[in-house]
């Protein structure tokens, strides 16, 4: 009889751990769906980011040719100012005083 006992205890066993996996085998799975879940919603959000980047460095690009030739503009101001003072003092300087 211990014998029997022992063979039984031995099966009750494996009884009992098969039972303990396949309850852990829905848990497993949902886990698993919301880890694909989540690296999906991830690389869509990253592929998002990604245009944004883009679009974000075309800006950058427009804004540094625009500082380049507000500089430019500038200059050529600021030229065109010394160039009408000189003419001005030309002017004062030829006209006869009154």
């Amino acid at each position: 009889m211990p014998a029997e006992r022992k063979k039984m205890d031995s099966k009750s066993w494996l009884d009992l751990a098969w039972k303990i996996l396949s309850i852990l085998v829905i848990p497993l799975l949902l886990w698993g769906v919301k880890l694909e879940i989540s690296q999906a919603v991830q690389d869509t959000k990253i592929a998002q980011m990604t245009t944004e980047l883009a679009a974000a460095k075309a800006i950058e690009k427009g804004v540094s040719a625009n500082t380049i030739t507000l500089g430019r503009v500038e200059e050529k101001l600021d030229a065109t100012n010394r160039r009408l003072d000189d003419i001005k003092a030309d002017l004062r300087r030829s006209l006869p005083p009154m």
